[in-house]
């Protein structure tokens, strides 16, 4: 069994010299399921042992998840001197845990050694720690219950300060270690996201709270790829998980119709944030830059953020690539009926324009605000059954009807934004299923909502524009690079 002595990671604007005190011991050994600085710390709090720092000058500088260093200082094991690491575990087992008797000789000491290991590899195991996962539908009260405490309990630690009251924000799946003693919680863990842990532990007066922090390292990393039988596939081969295919179809939607324009031979290129804990991935961030080519037309988009803290996806000329509104205020839904002037009315049976899209889709169906704007009406329309009338910067205006129900707030003269939810999709008015109809108005006159030229979004502002093309020229040239390495494969490939 090997043991490796790591560090807590400092964060701060000082120099080397900054990092974690001794207060702390942080052990993690090399198996799986434990964590840094569990039983350990515990114990040497119980005991009220201090250790002195270790700095190990050869560890790299942490990386802040923006992408700037955490912390210039080193990592630092705080658990134990030098001269203590060179002269055995079983003397390290006995300083951690407040003996003065180190030597090889004391007896008992290789069954007390092993004894300490064993609860050291296993910190939230035991009679000392209990381990609860979050269920579906679960409170709190029914956790820390099943935990052996009382309600009483749970109020002291959530009003404790701000950090523990963190604990009402959880979700299944979640895990929170207990360490309860005479129905009195000794200790609790809970990892509040990949990089920062709440730590609980009982005091003379209430509760000491900490949280510990892991320095998340920043990479830029790249995947392309080519369309053959669908986006999805190309996508997966490449690399990329299918949240980042989405995203990438997100940032395109008002270019590239997914459902009906993708292509075999479409290429497409990405450069995204990768995040890394201890060179471990634990998840990927924002696409940086991307590159899809569709049907021989490539069309590039830069994710850029200006001082003012408007972010968007912009062109290199620094064009918006988000149109002011989005064509399917149900998302993928499937269209039912279109824009027709001619078309025959399903329940009336005489021709009626049909002056707007359907979208089928069950009730209940969240309904999306297709641009900001000011709601102008929100009641019965006759025919129509429930309906929601949004006007858009005076011009243009939104149509959604045969709702089921309003969505909280939306109401006469409510402002909402772009992908705001308004309504429910239903059955009312004059229907045949539950649908929902959309109609889009430009000056007066209905316009097929599929096929409208949509206005674009906000391009980057002036002033800012000088600061965008820096920051979007290396990025582009990234893209380029990619996609120039594309077609020496394909190339290559035809060769063949």
């Amino acid at each position: 069994m090997s043991l490796i002595t790591t560090g807590m990671i400092g964060f701060g604007s000082g120099g080397s010299g900054s990092g974690a005190s001794g207060d702390t011991v942080a052990v993690e050994l090399g198996m799986p399921g434990t964590r840094v600085g569990d039983m350990v710390a515990q114990r040497a709090r119980g005991n009220g042992s201090r250790t002195t720092a270790a700095t190990m000058d050869d560890s790299p500088a942490a990386v802040s998840d923006n992408g700037a260093p955490a912390d210039s200082g080193p990592l630092r094991a705080a658990n134990a001197t030098a001269a203590d690491m060179d002269s055995g575990w079983a003397n390290y087992i006995n300083a951690s845990t407040g003996s003065t008797d180190a030597s090889d000789d004391t007896a008992g000491s290789a069954a007390e050694a092993e004894a300490d290991l064993e609860e050291l590899a296993a910190p939230h195991e035991g009679p000392e720690w209990e381990t609860i996962e979050v269920r579906s539908g679960d409170s709190l009260a029914a956790i820390f219950s099943r935990a052996g405490l009382s309600a009483g309990e749970l109020h002291r630690l959530i009003n404790t300060d701000d950090r523990t009251a963190q604990l009402q924000r959880i979700y299944p799946g979640d895990e929170i270690h207990f360490h309860v003693e005479s129905d009195a919680l000794q200790g609790l863990r809970y990892d509040i996201d990949d990089a920062d842990t709440l730590v609980v532990a009982r005091g003379d007066d209430g509760f000491d709270v900490s949280i510990e922090s892991r320095a998340i390292e920043t990479r830029v990393k790249h995947a392309s790829g080519t369309v053959n039988s669908s986006l999805f596939v190309a996508g997966q081969d490449a690399g990329l998980s299918h949240g980042q295919i989405m995203r990438l179809m997100n940032i395109f939607k008002w270019q590239v119709d997914f459902g009906r324009d993708v292509r075999s031979g479409d290429m497409f290129s990405v450069a995204y944030e990768s995040y890394y804990i201890d060179d471990e991935h634990v998840r990927d961030g924002p696409i940086l830059a991307a590159r899809y080519v569709n049907r021989g037309n490539a069309i590039d988009a830069v994710r850029y953020e200006d001082p003012d803290g408007n972010r968007g996806f912009y062109n290199p000329e620094g064009e918006n690539l988000r149109k002011a509104f989005i064509r399917r205020p149900v998302g993928d839904a499937r269209i039912s009926s279109g824009f027709n002037p001619n078309r025959k009315h399903p329940v009336l049976g005489v021709r009626r324009p049909h002056l707007g899209t359907d979208f089928a889709a069950p009730s209940g169906t969240p309904i999306r605000a297709a641009g900001a704007g000011r709601v102008v009406h929100a009641s019965r329309k006759g025919g129509y059954g429930r309906t929601v009338i949004i006007e858009h910067a005076g011009r243009y205006r939104t149509l959604y009807a045969h709702m089921s129900g309003y969505a909280s707030g939306i109401s006469v003269g409510t402002r909402v934004e772009q992908g705001q939810t308004i309504g429910y999709v239903g059955a009312s008015g004059l229907v045949t299923g539950a649908h929902l109809h959309y109609e889009f108005i430009k000056d007066g006159v209905h316009r097929n909502p599929m096929r409208v030229d949509l206005p674009s979004g906000d391009p980057v502002a002036s002033e800012h524009m000088d600061d965008f093309i820096a920051r979007a020229a290396p990025l582009v040239a990234q893209l380029d690079d990619m996609h120039e390495e594309q077609e020496q494969q394909l190339a290559m490939r035809d060769e063949e």
